[in-house]
């Protein structure tokens, strides 16, 4: 029995030296995507920055909108309040 055993881990070894040569391969592979997964997941959080920027433009178009349309009332209630005088 410990002949069947000896003799896969004989197999195993001579197959070390074959696969020594894929350790620096693989290593890379895997930095590889290490810096894609980031650069993408570095993309999403600037869309989503880029989303909520464009979200605050068009809410402080607004309030200025508003805004003018207070001051353009008040000009009018001012001139209302001249004439009374």
């Amino acid at each position: 029995m410990s002949n069947s055993s000896d003799s896969s881990w004989i197999d195993f070894f001579t197959f070390v030296p074959f696969l020594l040569p894929l350790i620096p391969l693989l290593i890379g592979l895997f930095i590889l995507i290490f810096i894609v997964r980031a650069i993408r997941r570095m993309e999403r959080r600037a869309e989503e920055r880029l989303e909520l920027d464009r979200k605050n433009n068009i809410l402080q178009q607004e309030q200025t909108k508003k805004m003018d349309e207070f001051n353009q009332r008040l000009t009018g209630i001012e001139l209302m309040l001249k004439e009374v005088e």
